[in-house]
């Protein structure tokens, strides 16, 4: 190629080297630079897909972030509409209703419910006809909550302390009686630590997360609460259904899940059976003694299979 050729690039390679030198030294001038670059540099190199998906979205957060936000006018489709128009299409404009109104079906349904007269308890008062009934549906059994000796303390704690913070005391922190409660029961329990929930719903899937990882096989019956669904849900694991209170489907379950692990000859995995005690939806009582049985014996179906012994 002849130096003719050459001459008009040669600037434009000058000015394009004079400006990477001036990024370059603009970029090492702010503080933490050097963090930003060693994990650049260490997430291409153990994940380029990964580095390349945060490029492409720095992009599109400065793109976003330059963009206009409003719609400009002289863009394609832009109908200038004068305040009398737009007052019209205001008045013309009707809501759809937050609900459906209900059917005869379903008035006669809530016409039919009972309604209670003053706190919920154990014990509560209709408000037809003023009769003392049992409520089975109420998570407030043992009656504390109408406890005024229990609500006068709560007046007080609130008085004292504010609201609490209601969640994980790593995020949120602590108190000091919540530190006491905790150090009380595990006293009484003769544990060597214990952790208190704001509420049972939110201890069931915090347990079953801490134990079931993404990996992990889960076996579970249909019939489990609601609080057990979300806990199965973010724990990651694989989940297999058992038919509900079923012991037969249960341990057909798990024997196809050990011959299922044996044919794709996956990796030995921890497998939990997750039930309740008293299934909260209908009632029904878990035959502990022989599930505890049932998940022995497939595990010993499982050590002979993989060892190719006769059980």
């Amino acid at each position: 190629m002849s130096a003719s050729a050459l001459s008009p690039i040669e600037p434009l390679v000058a000015f394009l080297s004079h400006a990477l030198v001036v990024a370059q030294r603009t970029f090492a001038a702010i503080p933490g630079s050097p963090i930003l670059v060693r994990y650049v540099r260490s997430s291409y190199r153990n994940d380029p897909g990964r580095s390349l998906l945060e490029l492409i979205l720095v992009i599109f957060a400065i793109r976003t972030l330059m963009q206009s936000r409003t719609r400009s006018r002289s863009q394609k489709g832009y109908v200038k509409l004068s305040e009398k128009e737009i007052d019209e299409l205001v008045d013309e404009w009707i809501p759809e209703p937050l609900v459906q109104p209900m059917d005869e079906d379903e008035a006669a349904e809530l016409s039919a419910l009972p309604v209670i007269a003053g706190p919920s308890g154990p014990r509560p008062k209709l408000a037809s006809n003023g009769k003392t009934v049992l409520n089975l549906a109420n998570y407030n059994f043992t009656g504390l909550q109408n406890n005024e000796h229990i609500k006068e303390r709560a007046v007080e704690i609130l008085r004292k302390y504010g609201l609490g913070s209601c969640g994980p005391p790593g995020f949120y922190g602590t108190i000091d009686v919540h530190m006491d409660l905790e150090r009380n029961i595990a006293s009484f329990l003769g544990a060597e630590t214990c952790i208190i929930y704001s509420q049972g719903f939110s201890t069931i899937p915090a347990v079953i997360a801490a134990f079931g990882k993404r990996g992990d096989i889960i076996v579970a019956d249909r019939g489990v609460n609601f609080a057990i669904h979300k806990g199965l849900q973010i724990s990651r694991s694989t989940i297999r259904w058992y038919d509900h209170n079923d012991m037969k489907s249960l341990e057909e379950t798990l024997e196809s899940v050990a011959k299922e692990t044996k044919k794709k000859k996956w990796p030995l995995t921890r497998r939990f059976i997750v039930t309740e005690g008293i299934f909260e939806n209908d009632g029904a009582m878990s035959d502990l003694p022989k599930l505890v049985c049932v998940a022995e014996n497939v595990i010993l179906l499982g050590l002979c299979m993989m060892l190719t012994c006769d059980p």
